[in-house]
C-alpha cells in the first residue's frame, strides 16, 4: 500500500510516522523549503526566530507519544505573567509551582484577592476533572464561563483577556470554553516549554525518516473512476496512490478537494527585536492589560532559552493580534511604543534592533462555542482521500498531532 500525504506540517509528519510505524508505505509533498508548517525556525544574524509566538505545552498527550523531549532540550518558562497596566508591572504566578513569586504576586492588585482564590479553586477543579467530562458539558464562551464562575471584570480584562486572548488569538473571548478549560487543564499539568533551538525542532525531530519531497506544490488530485487515485505536481507529473491524505490547512484542503469546510481565519503579527543588554531576567510572559492595546504580549525570549540568541544577546518578541493594514514600519513603530508602556527602560528599548517580521494569516481557526461537533473528521465522502489538520480536531500542536494519529488509523482501517 501507498499513501500519499500533501503537507509537511505536524499534522503530516505524525500522520507519516503512523503508518510508516504500520509497514506502509508513504511519500510526503510538502510546497515549501522545509518541513512544519507553521511550526518552523527561521535563524537569522545567528538568532532563532520561531514564525510566529509559539510554546509547546508538554503535558499535551500526543506530543508526549511522539517526541523525545530530552533530545529537544525544552527550556521552561515560569508560570504565571507580569500584567502590565498604567505603567505599573505586578506578578501573577502559580503558587504551588512557583513558590519563589507568590509572596510579590499575592501582593499585585492587577487581580484581587477573592480572584486569585478562584484561580487556584479552578486549577484544582480542572485538575482532577477527566477531559471527557469537560467535553461532555454544554458548551459556551470563555468569558461567559469566566463570568458563570464568578470571575469580576477587573480580573478578566487584565490577566485571562491577554493571557488566553494570546493563545486563542481572540482577544475577546470568545473561543469556546471547552478549548479554555482544557488548555487550563495543560497549564496546571505541565510546563510551558520551547525547544533550545527553537519550535522548528519539533518538526525535525519528528520528520526522522520520512520521506519528504520539499517544493514539490500539488495542484489537483488525480480521479480514476470516481476515488482519488493519486496527485498532479505543479509541474504536470502524476504521483501514484492508494489515498491521499491532505494534511494542509482549511483553505487548501478546500482548493483540492472541492469539499465544503470553513475556512474562518485567526491571523497574528510577531515582531523581533534584537538587543546587547538584557531588560529582564524573568521567565515570565509580559500580558498588556491596556483596555487600547495594540500588542497583546511580549517576551524577553533568551530568558527562557538563551540559545535563541548569539553569545551576549538578547532577543525580545512581541505578540499583535489579527493582521494590521499598516506597513511593516508603522507596525514596528506602534508596537515599539506600547512596549515602553509594558516593560518600562525606554532607553534600553531604544537601543534594540529590528530583526523580522511575520504576518501568519491562517494561524488558527476560529473555535467559537459548539464548533468542535461540526468539524469533519478525517474520513471524507470522496472514495480513497482522508483530510489531517488541526481544523479536523482543535487548534493545538497536540490536536495536529492527533489528527495525524486519525487520519492514518482511518486509512488503515478502510474496507480493501
Amino acid at each position: 500500500m501507498h499513501v500519499i500525504i500533501v503537507g509537511a506540517g505536524m499534522s503530516g509528519l505524525t500522520c507519516a510516522r503512523s503508518l510508516l510505524r504500520a509497514g506502509v508505505q508513504v511519500t510526503v509533498f510538502e510546497a515549501s523549503d522545509g518541513v512544519g508548517g507553521r511550526v518552523r525556525t527561521d535563524m537569522v544574524e545567528g538568532f532563532s526566530l520561531d514564525r510566529g509566538f509559539q510554546v509547546l505545552f508538554d503535558a499535551y498527550p500526543a506530543v508526549r507519544r511522539w517526541l523525545d523531549y530530552d533530545a529537544l532540550q525544552l527550556r521552561a518558562f515560569d508560570p504565571g505573567a507580569v500584567v502590565a497596566r498604567d505603567g505599573k508591572r505586578t506578578v501573577l504566578t502559580d503558587p504551588l509551582r512557583d513558590w519563589r513569586s507568590a509572596w510579590p504576586a499575592l501582593w499585585a492588585d492587577s487581580v484581587s484577592t477573592v480572584d486569585k482564590l478562584r484561580i487556584l479553586a479552578l486549577r484544582l477543579q480542572v485538575a482532577r476533572t477527566p477531559f471527557a467530562a469537560i467535553q461532555a458539558q454544554p458548551d459556551q464562551t470563555t468569558q461567559a464561563y469566566l463570568e458563570e464562575y464568578g470571575f469580576a471584570a477587573q480580573t478578566i480584562e487584565r490577566f485571562f483577556a491577554p493571557f488566553y486572548g494570546g493563545i486563542f488569538l481572540d482577544r475577546g473571548l470568545q473561543t469556546s470554553a471547552k478549548c479554555f478549560l482544557y488548555d487550563f487543564k495543560m497549564l496546571a499539568a505541565g510546563r510551558t516549554v520551547v525547544p533550545a533551538t527553537g519550535m522548528g525542532a519539533l518538526a525535525t525531530q519528528l520528520a526522522h525518516g520520512v520521506v519528504v519531497e520539499c517544493k514539490q506544490l500539488v495542484k489537483r488530485l488525480r480521479m480514476t473512476e470516481e476515488r482519488v487515485s493519486g496527485v498532479v505536481l505543479e509541474d504536470g507529473s502524476e504521483r501514484d496512490a492508494d489515498a491521499v491524505i491532505l494534511a494542509v490547512s482549511a483553505p487548501i484542503a478546500q482548493e483540492l478537494s472541492g469539499l465544503s469546510l470553513d475556512t474562518t481565519a485567526m491571523s497574528t503579527v510577531t515582531l523581533y527585536w534584537a538587543g546587547t543588554k538584557a531588560l529582564t531576567t524573568q521567565k515570565k510572559l509580559w500580558l498588556n492589560a491596556a483596555p487600547d492595546a495594540y500588542v497583546n504580549n511580549a517576551m524577553q525570549m533568551t530568558a527562557v532559552a538563551p540559545e535563541y540568541a548569539p553569545p551576549g544577546m538578547h532577543l525580545l518578541s512581541a505578540t499583535v493580534l489579527g493582521n494590521p493594514g499598516e506597513s511593516d514600519a508603522q507596525c514596528y513603530t506602534r508596537a515599539e511604543d506600547d512596549l515602553v508602556q509594558i516593560i518600562g527602560q525606554p532607553t534600553v528599548l531604544a537601543a534594540y534592533k529590528r530583526l523580522r517580521m511575520y504576518r501568519i494569516p491562517y494561524a488558527q481557526f476560529a473555535q467559537p462555542p459548539g464548533i468542535h461537533a461540526t468539524l469533519p473528521g478525517a474520513r471524507t465522502a470522496i472514495t480513497g482521500l482522508y483530510l489531517a489538520g488541526e481544523y479536523t480536531v482543535a487548534s493545538s500542536i497536540n490536536a495536529a498531532m492527533l489528527s495525524g494519529e486519525r487520519a492514518a488509523h482511518a486509512v488503515m482501517s478502510a474496507p480493501t
